[in-house]
């Protein structure tokens, strides 16, 4: 097979890829997450049942699909980020709380996306995990070489400690039935705060 069609194919399973995933984000804000089945969505972007588990193992990976896409953007803009001149912090965090903007716009599917995450960032075999801890480790290396986050911490445990702000703020707030604050704001607040212990001094 050539370079070309070996091309062509990839372009194809991605494509395909992106259906289903479009056509089950529809059936979940329709009908909600538990009421759609795996044979609705197959259907829905018209393709096989063994099709649809190609691409996800479970209706619950297709929220999955989310932080692989996230991922993606976010390796991108750190590039950008990385690559410009002067202070760099306020727009990591901004970058991060940007993401959470879906979670806003779909309350419902927000408590099965978070949950689907906290699977995934509960195996330390997961790619997708691995990608995230790479690019928040490589965040922090460059605030560090900026002198914007204190070098006598570890990259890797500044990483977790802003981590774990950013989880828990997205579980307290898809957890709950009347949202006890407005999500972005509430980020932005505390991963402030958290970046401020991690000041240089």
């Amino acid at each position: 097979m050539t370079e070309l069609e070996l091309s062509r194919r990839e372009r194809k399973k991605e494509e395909t890829r992106e259906r289903i995933f479009k056509a089950a984000c529809k059936l979940f804000r329709q009908k909600g997450f538990d009421a759609t089945t795996i044979d609705e969505i197959a259907e829905k972007a018209d393709v096989a049942k063994g099709t649809f588990f190609n691409y996800f193992p479970r209706k619950e990976a297709v929220l999955g699909y989310l932080s692989e896409m996230w991922i993606e953007e976010a390796e991108e803009k750190t590039a950008s980020i990385v690559d410009e001149k002067g202070p760099a912090a306020s727009k990591i965090r901004d970058m991060f709380v940007d993401f959470a903007s879906f979670y806003e716009e779909d309350p419902q599917l927000a408590a099965y996306i978070v949950a689907e995450s906290a699977r995934r960032f509960s195996d330390d075999c997961d790619d997708m995990c691995k990608r995230w801890d790479d690019l928040g480790i490589k965040l922090i290396k460059h605030l560090q070489a900026n002198g914007e986050v204190r070098r006598d911490i570890r990259p890797d445990r500044a990483h977790e400690i802003l981590g774990a702000v950013y989880h828990d703020t997205l579980m307290r707030w898809a957890a709950a039935e009347t949202k006890p604050f407005a999500l972005k704001d509430e980020l932005r607040t505390r991963l402030t705060i958290a970046m401020e212990g991690l000041e240089s001094r």
